[in-house]
């Protein structure tokens, strides 16, 4: 990936752990301004790595760009649901409050969330097929997978691991 259009992502995931709610071991609540600013931030520099590194036709852009803002309308509706899974699991982390049925919970709507995604990235696969060479298509998916992947990681880091008894 280019480099330049690289850095403007990696800036917005350093802001995620804020976006998510991370502030709340500070300040005890869900910081949603944070949040909106962050996905700003990740959807301008999304769409900027997206623009530079798909090579795209005047042609290829014109059928691809309105399939792409509705693909990531459905995927931030669902991202949304694991924002607030992650602010919940956060919230009851610091408060010490893990129990069987939070765990219950966070996992069922993990599988949930991961299905979701799934289900809409496949939806989609017909529709950028029929405005895209299938060569085109293969590397959109792959750049979504690594955008996601880098998402992913810095959850990993940030999320504490469940309490068990």
């Amino acid at each position: 990936m280019n480099l330049s259009f690289r850095r403007g992502f990696i800036a917005a995931l350093v802001l995620l752990p804020l976006a998510l709610g991370f502030s709340i071991a500070v300040a005890d609540e869900f910081d949603t301004e944070a949040l909106a600013e962050a996905r700003a931030l990740m959807k301008a520099g999304r769409e900027e790595l997206m623009r530079g590194e798909m090579q795209l036709t005047e042609s290829e852009a014109a059928g691809f760009w309105p399939v792409y803002e509705q693909y990531r309308s459905e995927v931030e509706t669902i991202r949304d649901r694991q924002a607030k899974m992650i602010s919940t699991y956060m919230e009851a982390y610091w408060e010490a409050e893990l129990g069987d049925e939070l765990a219950k919970d966070i996992l069922d709507e993990h599988f949930a969330i991961s299905t979701a995604i799934l289900k809409i990235e496949k939806k989609y696969l017909r529709k950028f097929r029929k405005v895209l060479p299938v060569g085109k298509v293969t590397r959109f998916y792959q750049l979504e997978s690594k955008l996601q992947a880098q998402v992913d990681i810095v959850l990993a880091d940030l999320v504490p691991l469940f309490e068990t008894s």
